[in-house]
């Protein structure tokens, strides 16, 4: 659940300079793939490995979309000054 939660968080954060989403991205990423490890493990125990997947694949997009936002803005500032 965590790593849905922080997943769905990262691609909006990525709209503040960019680095924000980099950041909630790698921790959705870190929390996703430790669930799903965790779940992998429980032999069938523990659920919620698609809301794992999700977060995971969330927190990629945010760190790839912070990212380029980020590259983004930092040619305009250098293109503007």
């Amino acid at each position: 659940m965590a790593a849905l939660v922080t997943g769905l968080l990262s691609p909006l954060a990525a709209l503040f300079y960019g680095l924000p989403g980099v950041i909630v991205g790698a921790i959705a990423v870190f929390l996703g793939l430790r669930a799903r490890r965790r779940i992998k493990r429980s032999n069938g125990a523990l659920g919620g490995g698609g809301m794992a997947l999700a977060g995971w694949l969330l927190g990629v997009v945010g760190i790839v979309a912070g990212t380029l936002w980020f590259l983004f803005l930092y040619a305009l500032f250098q293109a503007g000054g």
